[in-house]
């Protein structure tokens, strides 16, 4: 559990950060995690750090794509996320979403894959009244569902990642 709150924290912060440019000038990121970041990913174009709690996501653009990449303070690479089309879902994912939610729309996706936990999918389901965040594994289970009233809880998939 502690996991899939700490995954939905980062998400959320990470679409926060998206949405203000701000946030970037207050973040002081450590030396073990710039480092980890160097180690890990040699050429990124652009970064943008966002702070939850005890750990790091930083936003970057390599090769022309947009990833996300999830550190914990001293430095330990936790995973890789990046915003995803339906195309790109394993078939199992895309059978459960249509077979067990055909009265919802996908809004977004995501994909995050953890060091200790493997692939994930993040997707956020819309209706005209309820907006549905699940996570489901490549073999579609679905691991994690969380139901909210249109409006009422603004909580990015990017966010639920880094809980992983």
């Amino acid at each position: 559990m502690k996991k899939i709150i700490f995954a939905v924290t980062v998400l959320f912060y990470c679409l926060l950060v998206s949405i203000s440019s701000q946030a970037q000038e207050s973040i002081k990121v450590p030396q073990p995690v710039q480092a980890s970041f160097i180690d890990h990913f040699k050429t990124s174009d652009y970064q943008r750090w966002v702070a939850v709690k005890d750990a790091f996501v930083v936003t970057f653009k390599q090769d022309g794509k947009w990833r996300d990449a999830y550190f914990m303070a001293d430095g330990e690479y936790k995973g890789l996320g990046k915003y995803i089309t339906t195309d790109l879902l394993p078939v199992f994912v895309q059978q459960t979403i249509s077979s067990n939610y055909p009265n919802y729309e996908i809004s977004e996706l995501y994909q995050y894959e953890c060091m200790t936990n493997g692939l994930s999918y993040f997707a956020v389901l819309k209706n005209d009244k309820h907006k549905l965040t699940l996570q489901i594994t490549p073999y579609g289970d679905v691991t994690m569902s969380k139901k909210s009233k249109i409006g009422e809880n603004k909580i990015s998939t990017a966010a639920m990642a880094a809980n992983q």
